[in-house]
């Protein structure tokens, strides 16, 4: 369903009203970036990866501007080295000497990216990240893919029923998507039967 099928729809179940207008588009939009924020799911459909060199005895890096449809950082990796960089909080950099090395750590702070060790020469790097998904418009779709459409069109019909203060109606809805919700698997754990098991070694009794 494109976003105009899906306003239509919304419409229909707050009992078809014509004063409703962009309020309707206001409520998918809310109700999309909120399953989008939800920890119970992982989309690929927004993973993406970028690659970029790090400048001898340069620490900070504006990564907005570098990639300004980041939204969540999942990982970063040193390939010159082969090494994965740890994430860290930046209030832990300002307690440290700052020296020139291999960075093995790094800090996000508003719309940069900071190194420690601040990298003493070039080295490449790859970032995997989310990017962050344009609002809705009319005529256009969202990012996610059909089986997702119910469940928004559910959460933005709750919502829409809050704001017009219709509580036990918002109520039922909110039921509604709980048990949509439950009967959805993501997609990590649907390729779990593809992933090796790991077998610890049993503990020794002397």
């Amino acid at each position: 369903m494109n976003v105009n099928q899906m306003q239509q729809e919304l419409v229909w179940r707050l009992g078809n009203r014509t004063d409703l207008g962009s309020r309707s588009l206001v409520w998918l939009n809310d109700a999309y970036f909120e399953l989008l924020l939800s920890p119970r799911f992982t989309y690929f459909e927004l993973d993406r990866q970028f690659a970029f060199a790090t400048v001898p005895q340069q620490r900070v890096y504006d990564i907005i501007t570098m990639v300004p449809t980041l939204w969540i950082i999942l990982d970063l990796r040193n390939e010159t080295m082969q090494q994965k960089i740890a994430r860290y909080h930046w209030s832990e950099f300002d307690r440290k000497w700052r020296v020139f090395a291999i960075p093995v750590r790094y800090a996000r702070f508003a719309r940069t990216i900071e190194f420690d060790p601040t990298p003493d020469k070039a080295y490449d790097i790859t970032m995997r990240y989310r990017l962050r998904p344009p609002e809705l418009q009319q005529g256009t779709t969202h990012l996610l893919t059909r089986e997702w459409d119910e469940v928004i069109i559910t959460m933005a019909v709750q919502k829409g029923w809050e704001a017009l203060e219709q509580w036990e109606k918002a109520t039922a809805q909110k039921q509604i998507v709980e048990t949509q919700l439950a009967t959805r698997e993501e997609p990590h754990s649907l390729e779990d039967a593809d992933s090796e098991t790991t077998i610890w070694p049993a503990k020794q009794r002397w």
